[in-house]
């Protein structure tokens, strides 16, 4: 039984779509290994590639998760606004970020 919004103990609720849940489990899985070589790797806060895939998947992952908080389906709408504006600063910030470090020699 296929369902975008369910009615449980009298609270009504979105319910999250399949491809949302699974990009917020894979970007999650993600983080971790992206963040230890990151943090590990001798000049790893110096590689742009390396920093550039971290910035993607935590961009992703917050958006997701805002995404994810969606419950009442009557601010729907305000939420998805909301997460759309939070990945916006965080990637153009998150870019400066990037583009601004030194290059590995």
């Amino acid at each position: 039984m296929l369902a975008s919004e369910r009615t449980v103990y009298g609270r009504t609720f979105r319910v999250t779509p399949v491809w949302l849940w699974l990009l917020q489990r894979a970007s999650g899985l993600l983080l971790g290994p992206l963040v230890a070589l990151h943090i590990w790797l001798p000049s790893g806060a110096s590689i742009r590639v390396l920093n550039a895939v971290l910035l993607a998947v935590t961009v992703v992952h917050g958006y997701s998760g805002v995404r994810r908080t969606i419950s009442d389906p009557v601010c729907g709408r305000q939420i998805v606004i909301a997460a759309f504006c939070w990945a916006i600063i965080v990637a153009a910030f998150g870019t400066l970020l990037v583009v601004g470090g030194k290059p590995t020699p």
